[in-house]
């Protein structure tokens, strides 16, 4: 019996043992277990469980407002009950004490090209044991997966760090994956993101009303892991097709970074033998974080169009206008001095605040955006150039925002106002300075200060923990004072005045600890023993939504 059977028997375990203690139970959360082992049993092996939920799942609707006494439950789960073994020893494992290996992962031989390997899956799903499954097995594939039961977080990642496929279950607490895919799906289709839904409803009317809705694919439960995979990996390879085809940004209409990286280069390559000058700014909102509070990402699109077709209109033919991520754009303009550059740059940035005012009264607040120029040369590489636009920006944001600043050797030192923060928390000294050192390296092309804590009390103490802002934490589970779980807890019940991201480390054997973990509100976890180069590549994903 592997680790996930046995998770799964020990949870059936404790959740029938809860139902039959209570006295009423409404029928939609029987519907939900029901549904739940019934496609979690069949994917991970344990057929005669899935078969017995199946016979069961008819008898229910997941609408109905009817409660369930304890007797009436006690009869219809009876098949259920004698599934349970009666040796609690199956489920539990040998412990492995902690090893962090200095090591490549390894990867499945399927996984054949690098982009595909950085590919961002989300999964949403209301069973923590199906989500560490799904989970694991796809980052065997080289992957890299979020999984949560939560659909807010599902949305904030889909806003935040732009996945490149999106897993739901159409079976959620409180919701349904056809409300979660109708809050997604003109973002998914502006972004070319695949979406699958996956139930143990395998009805005509479930599949009609999955594609009609906007799914790409409908997944069936139980199903294949390696078949699950297949049908994931032939979205994400469909997916890098179609985007590497396309030169555009479907929200705002400006190029994509990748087109915008091979002009750079070309014309960089051309100015060394026109002789004529080559100018590139970086134009980036400022704060633009508020405009996507609470998970209103509507009002945030609508500014990024709005300025987008605004600075569009105002350039000339051979401008080359880019979204580089986020709110951040590029604009490469052949011809132009440092000094002329600075100039336009200014003045677009001065006259949209009037511009969006004409064009849309009703929106909340007036956005100003920063800028930073410097001068192309052929004899300096195209990523150094824009490093350095890039201190540039950050010059006029540390300023206060709402101008324009050139590039100058003494830039190097300045800061936005606003860094993130990024805590590593862990109890063994070794591995704190290890974790701590590693991530460092992050530093020089993030706006980052890191700090260790021994644990959830040091960092608690520090008043550093809640100065406001944003928040990465590296998070080890298990500490004597204040283990990691508390620490997640404490932080997403509103402790803290910060945005706070997080990053649990669990044991081999945690499978318990670590379905906790999601339903408590982690972003991600890791297992150790692991790689540092995968560490160091999850917390780089995850900081691409703290931008």
């Amino acid at each position: 019996m592997d680790k996930f059977q046995q998770l799964f028997l020990r949870n059936m375990k404790e959740k029938l043992g809860v139902l039959a203690s209570a006295p009423l139970v409404p029928e939609g959360e029987i519907y939900r277990l029901i549904h739940s082992i019934k496609g979690t049993a069949g994917t991970i092996g344990l057929s005669e469980w899935s078969d017995a939920a199946e016979q069961l799942i008819g008898q229910l609707r997941d609408d109905s407002v009817r409660d369930w006494s304890d007797a009436e439950l006690e009869v219809y789960l009876q098949p259920l009950y004698t599934l349970l073994p009666d040796d609690e020893a199956e489920a539990d494992g040998v412990a492995e004490e902690m090893d962090i290996k200095l090591v490549e992962p390894t990867f499945h031989e399927s996984t054949s090209s690098d982009p595909m390997k950085k590919s961002l899956i989300v999964i949403v799903d209301d069973d923590p044991g199906m989500l560490r499954v799904l989970k694991e097995t796809l980052e065997d594939y080289g992957w890299m997966v979020l999984a949560t039961p939560l659909p807010s977080k599902a949305l904030e990642w889909c806003y935040d760090l732009e996945p490149d496929c999106v897993v739901l279950d159409i079976v959620l607490e409180n919701s349904s994956g056809f409300e979660l895919l109708d809050n997604i799906r003109s973002r998914c289709e502006e972004r070319l993101i695949p979406t699958l839904l996956m139930s143990a409803r395998n009805d005509k009317a479930t599949r009609m009303r999955s594609y009609a809705s906007g799914a790409d694919d409908f997944i069936s439960k139980p199903f294949e892991l390696d078949e699950f995979a297949a049908r994931i990996g032939r979205q994400l390879s469909r997916r890098l097709k179609l985007t590497s085809m396309l030169m555009l940004d479907e929200l705002t209409g400006a190029y994509n970074s990748r087109f915008f990286r091979q002009e750079l280069e070309r014309w960089r390559s051309a100015s060394s033998t026109t002789g004529s000058p080559l100018s590139l700014a970086v134009l980036d909102i400022d704060q633009f974080r508020k405009w996507n509070a609470d998970g209103n990402y509507d009002e945030g699109d609508q500014l990024l169009r709005l300025f987008s077709s605004y600075i569009r209109s105002h350039l000339r033919d051979q401008d080359i206008w880019a979204r580089e991520r986020a709110d951040r754009f590029l604009l490469l303009q052949p011809g132009l001095t440092e000094e002329e550059a600075e100039h336009v740059a200014q003045r677009l940035v001065q006259q949209f605040a009037g511009f969006q005012y004409q064009k849309d009264p009703q929106l909340p607040l007036a956005a100003t955006y920063s800028a930073g120029v410097t001068a192309v040369s052929s004899g300096v590489p195209s990523e150094k150039i824009l490093e350095q636009a890039a201190m540039a920006i950050a010059a006029s944001k540390a300023a206060g925002g709402g101008i324009c600043t050139r590039y100058t050797e003494d830039q190097s030192g300045i800061v936005q106002e606003q860094p993130l923060r990024l805590a590593v928390i862990d109890d063994d000294d070794l591995i704190r300075n290890l974790l701590t050192k590693q991530l460092s390296d992050l530093s020089g092309n993030h706006n980052m200060e890191i700090r260790k804590f021994k644990d959830g009390e040091e960092f608690f103490s520090d008043p550093w923990h809640s100065m406001g802002g944003r928040y990465l934490l590296v998070l080890d589970r298990m500490m004597p004072r204040m283990n990691g779980m508390e620490v997640l807890r404490k932080l997403r019940s509103g402790a803290g005045r910060g945005e706070y991201t997080i990053l649990m480390l669990t044991g081999v054997n945690e499978e318990r600890e670590i379905a906790e973990a999601i339903q408590a509100g982690t972003d991600d976890y890791l297992t150790k023993p692991f790689s540092l180069v995968e560490l160091e590549a999850r917390v780089v994903r995850l900081l691409r939504g703290k931008k």
